[in-house]
């Protein structure tokens, strides 16, 4: 079951990333796609926008939890960190990748943005889970 819930996930990202417009998605409910054969990759590497708007920072943060959710998730069904790690850092970069063929602006910061909420989820795991074997150490 978890592993449907994770697969379940990972296709709602996908979605959400490679929708022709997020905004319209969100806004009115469409969800269309459009492939682009000769995807700008220059774009893969252009810096942060210097216009920084409340809905690219709302955007960001949804990056952030998508990645710090999916993260969660896979820690419930795998417990070797570093795979984790590769795992999910693997797939926010093939989302950023694959945004460039759906006329979308996939970009290697975002990836640092997906990155966020991964390395949140791995060191809240940690957190709780050194509170845990301290608890149980004061219980013994």
């Amino acid at each position: 079951m978890r592993s449907f819930v994770i697969f379940v996930w990972c296709v709602a990202i996908l979605t959400f990333t490679c929708t022709a417009s997020f905004h319209d998605l969100i806004h009115f409910g469409v969800l269309s796609f459009q492939w682009d054969n000769q995807p700008m990759f220059s774009e893969f590497l252009s810096p942060f926008p210097s216009n920084i708007s409340q809905s690219l920072i709302i955007q960001k943060l949804g990056h952030i939890v998508a990645f710090h959710i999916l993260t969660l998730l896979v820690l419930m069904k795998l417990r070797s960190i570093p795979i984790i790690l590769i795992m999910t850092a693997s797939f926010a970069a093939l989302t950023e990748f694959l945004q460039l063929y759906f006329s979308r602006g996939g970009r290697l910061f975002d990836i640092g943005i997906d990155l966020i909420g991964i390395l949140a989820a791995l060191g809240l795991a940690a957190l709780f889970k050194s509170k845990q074997s301290k608890q149980i150490n004061l219980d013994n």
